[in-house]
């Protein structure tokens, strides 16, 4: 495994979240000042599957969920998320949720393969992981740390039937142009290097429809609520 991986994941893991200003101290007076950030900022994703939500006031149906994994080991609401310009950003995303999908884009009736392929990473790659493997048959599954697939496209999973090997993804869009997309896999862990060099506001939206299936074709419920498969990212 390159070193260079295996070493943001393991900080991804254990040292959650961006790294801390450094402090710099001035001749003049004997309070601190602030210097610029410096080396990678760290941002781990998690999603859950199964999150109760009240559609309409009339019933609650499971839904899956991103959530921000803070410093603290709580997680808080993906609704708003603040990533630095022209810096090296290790996002790493943990997907609970599981299943292929047989759709994928903007609706049920309308897919593009082009949320199947990384874009907008460093080397146009994503990493992945499965976090749990079995040692023998006689054993259970253990966590484990193990070499990850390099991946630049997702493709159809199984037999025809079944779909593309895609749980969720993380799009990150402006203007309708694809900036940033991250495809992810349930019951594994996906880790990706980009840089975001031109400051704003942006949308961010998964882009497999796993909402409510009863209604646009899984487009709607989280698909639609901001904090859940979709919310901004402000590049300062």
């Amino acid at each position: 495994m390159d070193d260079k991986v295996f070493y943001a994941l393991v900080t991804a893991v254990v040292v959650i979240g961006g790294i801390g200003i450094g402090v710099a101290y001035s001749y003049t007076t004997s309070h601190p000042v602030s210097a610029p950030a410096t080396g990678p900022y760290y941002l781990t994703l998690v999603i859950t599957p199964s999150n109760p939500y009240i559609y309409n006031s009339t019933y609650e149906h499971n839904q899956p969920s991103y959530f921000i994994l803070a410093a603290n080991n709580t997680l808080e609401s993906a609704a708003n998320i603040v990533l630095p310009a022209h810096r090296e950003i290790v996002l790493t995303i943990i997907d609970y949720d599981s299943g292929p999908t047989p759709n994928i884009g903007n609706t049920s009736t309308s897919n593009t393969t082009i949320f199947t392929k990384v874009i907008g990473t460093v080397g146009g790659v994503e990493y992945q992981y499965n976090s749990t493997i079995p040692l023998s048959k006689y054993s259970n599954n253990v966590t484990t740390l193990q070499k990850p697939k390099v991946i630049s496209q997702i493709n159809w999973y199984g037999n025809s039937s079944w779909g593309y090997n895609i749980t969720h993804t993380f799009t990150i869009i402006n203007s309708g142009q694809i900036l940033v997309n991250i495809p992810t896999w349930g019951g594994s862990t996906t880790l990706a290097y980009l840089y975001l060099n031109n400051t704003g506001t942006y949308t961010w939206q998964c882009y497999v429809p796993c909402g409510l299936s009863e209604v646009n074709g899984g487009w709607s419920g989280a698909m639609t609520t901001v904090g859940w498969m979709t919310g901004t990212v402000v590049v300062d």
